[in-house]
């Protein structure tokens, strides 16, 4: 299927211990525009956040050494990295995986194999999700001097993507019904994005 370009691009950290999950990952959101950066241990994902601190996590639960959950952990406890939004990677679809993965502080969860357009549209969910929290940062702390209409106008385009891409893959013939449960989740979350953009742009309006 053809996508149109993400509206937001932003730094990605890639962690798994396989070279192929990561060089799959890694094409597909370098395609879109945004920078990766991917690493084969939880030890290495650590140093690498907490020097340079991504715009999203992309993190194998399964991996030798130390877990997925354990990294999480470790990186919700730092003052450096604790904001930065947690996607987990996992081959199971298993209910308690699901479960411990939110617990930890987790964002988002997807289930290898993995699919294109779903990565790229839970990716660009976080995304717009983070440009909406600044948005309504700035506004809090210089309500006389509100944010640009073009920022504003991009978070929405990018709620808009949300909507489009979840849309797209749910007309998709070969989509399971995990796939599905998934794509409506994102879809009533985009749906959320947008309404608040939406509110955010009706109080910026003299």
């Amino acid at each position: 299927m053809d996508f149109s370009p993400p509206l937001c691009q932003g730094d990605i950290l890639i962690v798994d211990d396989l070279a192929d999950n990561l060089r799959i990952l890694a094409n597909t959101l370098a395609s879109q525009g945004h920078r990766v950066r991917a690493v084969r241990s939880g030890t290495m994902a650590l140093i690498g956040a907490k020097a340079f601190p991504p715009d999203i996590i992309l993190l194998d639960i399964r991996m030798p050494t130390m877990d997925g959950f354990e990294v999480c952990r470790q990186l919700k406890a730092s003052a450096v990295t604790r904001h930065v939004p947690i996607i987990f990677l996992s081959a199971l679809d298993d209910a308690s995986d699901k479960t411990r993965a939110f617990e930890v502080g987790g964002v988002d969860y997807i289930t290898k194999p993995f699919h294109d357009a779903e990565v790229t549209a839970r990716v660009q969910h976080q995304l717009a999700i983070q440009q909406l929290h600044r948005q309504v940062l700035t506004h809090n702390q210089a309500p006389s001097d509100p944010p640009s209409s073009p920022s504003l106008s991009t978070a929405i385009h990018a709620a808009h993507t949300i909507l489009a891409y979840s849309d797209r893959l749910s007309q998709s013939p070969d989509r399971t019904g995990a796939i599905a449960s998934s794509l409506e989740d994102l879809r009533l979350h985009g749906q959320t994005i947008l309404r608040l953009l939406n509110s955010l742009g009706d109080e910026l309006t003299p």
